[in-house]
């Protein structure tokens, strides 16, 4: 992977999520998300990487934010949460996300919120670096909830080297790491060992 310039926008993150937020010592930071499209579901010709919010409540130890752009491969609509250690390459499940809301685009947003397990309420993630979702098969979830527990993250069929292969991430509260641009088409990156994460295309 090329390691890129730097690029953050800060104007269009702000345009973005400020109806989200609102003022108060109980919020980390707000940091944008990004994906690729390297990975099934998406038709390079036409479809822009899914791009995101994410903010942190420590008090109610809450992931909350927004996406737009957001597509699965075939069979897979449930979205799932994890936490990514980019330098150890370790992956830890938070929870699910629920079903993609799809059509998403503009002002039609896909909202969530993600709760954290005990160890990580008040923010304090140690090593792990962003906090990423996965789409798996729809078995994994129903109307009431979770129906099974995905032990890992998928990975990618089109791109086997992708594994895990992830479809939205955004670095945790903390982190030292930096939104990497990685030098073609709309491909960005968080990592604090970047030469050990993939650029998602």
């Amino acid at each position: 992977m090329t390691q890129g310039i730097n690029l953050v926008r800060p104007a269009l993150l702000m345009g973005a999520l400020g109806c989200m937020l609102w003022t108060g010592a109980a919020w980390g930071q707000v940091t944008p998300m990004f994906g690729g499209t390297l990975i099934e579901g998406y038709d390079f010709a036409k479809d822009r990487g899914p791009k995101g919010s994410l903010a942190f409540n420590k008090d109610k130890g809450e992931f909350h934010g927004s996406y737009t752009g957001l597509q699965m491969p075939p069979g897979r609509r449930a979205v799932f949460a994890w936490l990514h250690d980019t330098v150890n390459q370790r992956t830890r499940y938070v929870g699910p996300v629920g079903l993609l809301k799809t059509d998403t685009g503009g002002k039609n947003k896909g909202r969530f919120v993600v709760k954290v397990p005990a160890e990580f309420r008040g923010g304090s993630f140690g090593t792990f670096e962003i906090l990423a979702f996965s789409a798996e098969t729809t078995e994994f979830i129903d109307g009431q909830g979770v129906k099974q527990t995905p032990s890992e993250p998928s990975g990618s069929k089109m791109q086997p080297a992708l594994k895990p292969a992830f479809y939205l991430f955004g670095a945790l509260p903390g982190a030292k790491t930096v939104l990497r641009y990685c030098g073609h088409g709309q491909d960005f990156t968080y990592a604090a060992a970047p030469d050990k994460q993939t650029c998602y295309d």
